[in-house]
């Protein structure tokens, strides 16, 4: 039954279908008991076969048809019927970041973008109902989601992307894009504020890569704030975004608080997932899996990494760094949105594949049934009272 899901949102009211004997009864009972009337001339007449003068009969087939098609239209609206329409990408679209004005927009297209000039091409603000440009620009837009969402749709797959070329990234979740948007950058003045660092909290032994690692980062983010916390601690996630614990397994019940409180806990193959935690690979060649807990994140290495392999490579601060990012901590909040296009490292995001993307929309045809529901229902009120004076002179004539 499949498809009755596909055909109909709520299929549950289709039951109602059943009501369409009601005009069927309604119109057997009102049928005019016939009369008696002696002719005396004509008592041949009384040969004419009774049976067949009371076998029902249904007057008005057009008025009860008009019946039976209204209370079949009642329930189909009900049931609230889909219908799937093919929808192909548009290639003269730019999405533009809400912090540029529609004129600095406007002169940038026209100027960077000749080729779409001459066709019907369409500037739309980069937010997730993708208004005209024409309309105020929103708000306190997430563009690392908005993009990351509009990049399954079918009809935006082609769009051209214009942001702002200023200032770094300040997202913290994996990208996704569409492998044929195409990127423009507009030299700018960022208003936005610094992106902030997130707090990093250690708890247990420091790994041997713990050190190097952290030399690194506090050369190039000298104001990144790092502290250490005894395993009798209690991390709190308004304080601390990230946690690296290295503690003996099972999770301390403290830790696991931090994580559903919004932090991102890190660990590696030493402390074992719960059973009912789905983990995602993030990266294959160190192994890492990442699974939402309450409002947090918890990252975890497959590998040993105390062990050499794991540590042993020049990139390693670099790749952490992505890797760690890439979760969902709750400090960048305020700073989403706020990144720039000529920053990003070559090959961020990732590709949404032309496969995975639904090429159908699918749309209520509700507006549709209620217009027609309303004019079977003038048309059946025109003609009820066009018949009843006629009905009603044949009743006073027999009288």
């Amino acid at each position: 039954m499949l498809w009755i899901n596909n055909l109909f949102q709520s299929p549950q009211w289709l039951w109602l279908l059943a009501a369409l004997l009601i005009p069927i009864a309604i119109h057997l009972l009102r049928r005019s008991n016939p009369q008696q009337i002696s002719f005396a001339a004509l008592q041949w007449v009384q040969r004419y076969s009774q049976s067949r003068a009371r076998r029902p009969t249904v007057d008005n087939k057009w008025l009860l048809l008009l019946r039976l098609l209204i209370v079949a239209l009642l329930a189909i609206l009900l049931a609230q019927p889909l219908i799937k329409r093919e929808i192909y990408p548009q290639e003269a679209v730019i999405l533009v970041d809400p912090r540029i004005e529609s004129g600095e927009a406007s002169i940038f297209i026209h100027n960077s973008l000749p080729q779409l000039v001459g066709e019907n091409y369409k500037v739309l603000w980069l937010s997730p109902e993708t208004p005209a440009t024409t309309s105020p620009p929103p708000q306190n837009v997430d563009l690392w989601k908005t993009l990351s969402a509009l990049s399954r749709r079918v009809d935006l797959r082609r769009a051209h992307i214009l942001l702002i070329n200023n200032g770094g990234p300040a997202s913290h979740q994996a990208l996704r894009v569409s492998p044929h948007w195409q990127w423009h950058g507009l030299d700018k003045p960022s208003t936005a504020p610094s992106p902030v660092l997130p707090s990093i909290a250690l708890m247990g032994k420091a790994p041997s890569w713990w050190a190097p690692v952290l030399e690194d980062w506090h050369s190039n983010m000298p104001e990144l704030s790092v502290q250490t916390l005894l395993r009798e601690e209690t991390p709190s996630a308004e304080q601390t975004d990230w946690l690296i614990y290295t503690g003996p397994a099972p999770l301390p019940q403290a830790v696991l608080e931090f994580v559903t409180d919004g932090g991102l806990l890190l660990t590696d193959n030493s402390i074992p997932p719960a059973d009912n935690l789905n983990f995602v690979a993030v990266d294959n060649s160190q192994s890492a899996q990442a699974a939402s807990v309450g409002r947090g994140s918890w990252l975890r290495y497959e590998s040993d990494w105390s062990s050499e392999t794991f540590y042993r490579r020049a990139d390693l601060p670099e790749l952490l760094w992505q890797h760690w990012s890439r979760q969902d901590w709750a400090l960048q909040h305020h700073n989403r949105g706020h990144w720039s296009g000529h920053r990003l490292p070559a090959g961020i995001g990732l590709p949404v594949a032309d496969s995975e993307v639904e090429n159908r929309r699918t749309e209520q045809l509700s507006p549709w049934i209620i217009a027609a529901l309303l004019l079977l229902l003038a048309f059946e009120r025109l003609i009820a009272l066009s018949q009843s004076p006629a009905k009603h002179n044949r009743e006073a004539n027999r009288g």
